[in-house]
């Protein structure tokens, strides 16, 4: 007879799942988008996982169409609850500008409580990462249709930011977004950097930017914030994982200051802080 198992030695309260021991990341996906799952699997630090599920997003980038996406976000946000992450990040950077002003905060803080997991989007990353490395003046280049680009620039400024330039790649369909290459954004982005600006600012989570943002840096002097590479650095510190990915631009040497402050809150709270 062969022995039995032992079930102690294989669960307890205290263990973590065998894939994601350094932290589990759940990514909600615009179904368009078939870049931040690539781009985010390449710079994973060691034992970090990511489950992303999907809103439907298709078709000619509208108001409507991301207004149907939005309502799907409630149920995309309980899949991943379910799967049991550390938290969860809203890959989406348009709503920014198409929905209510407060929306994201508003979202976020909702979606946080009904999962009880720390909740992040694109703007609210972006947004701490701008304050992270003290910029309050950039310039700003989105894929975005000219009609939906025209909102951007007034958004920043009545959040207190000055745009030195901005510019938009003008594609009006969703699924050609990912097909921007690295020499276009390298000269895109030549065209908007005067104005001496203190950062550049990528927007869209399909657009692919990991593999310049180093030799952007480079080349122009000043970091380059783009909506992937913030939105990772957020929920990597959300997700209290200090380990940073490397080649990833000055952003990942920053501290994200209020996830900084409330973890050493916690800490004070439970006396200790997680490995």
């Amino acid at each position: 007879m062969p022995n039995p198992i032992d079930q102690s030695s294989i669960a307890t309260p205290r263990s973590r799942p065998v894939y994601g021991r350094a932290g589990r990341i759940g990514l909600v996906v615009p179904a368009n988008n078939s870049v931040i799952e690539p781009e985010w699997w390449s710079v994973l630090p060691a034992g970090v996982a990511a489950y992303a599920t999907r809103v439907m997003a298709r078709g000619a980038l509208t108001h409507e169409a991301i207004e149907r996406m939005e309502r799907q976000v409630d149920r995309a946000v309980d899949e991943l609850a379910a799967t049991g992450v550390d938290v969860i990040a809203y890959a989406d950077m348009v709503t920014t500008f198409i929905m209510a002003r407060d929306w994201n905060e508003q979202a976020m803080s909702k979606l946080s409580a009904r999962t009880g997991v720390p909740c992040v989007s694109a703007w609210t990353a972006l947004r701490d990462a701008l304050s992270a490395l003290g910029i309050r003046r950039f310039a700003l280049g989105t894929p975005y249709p000219a009609a939906i680009h025209a909102l951007a620039r007034p958004f920043f400024e009545a959040a207190g930011y000055t745009i030195t330039a901005d510019a938009t790649l003008d594609i009006t369909q969703m699924a050609q977004v990912p097909w921007v290459d690295s020499a276009q954004l390298t000269h895109f982005v030549g065209t908007i950097v005067g104005g001496a600006p203190q950062a550049i600012v990528l927007l869209a989570t399909d657009l692919p930017t990991f593999a310049c943002i180093e030799s952007l840096e480079a080349s122009h002097g000043c970091p380059v914030l783009s909506s992937n590479q913030s939105l990772l650095w957020a929920t990597l510190h959300a997700a209290r994982i200090s380990a940073m990915p490397v080649h990833l631009g000055q952003l990942m040497n920053c501290i994200h200051l209020q996830t900084s402050n409330s973890n050493a809150e916690a800490d004070l709270m439970h006396g200790g802080s997680k490995p």
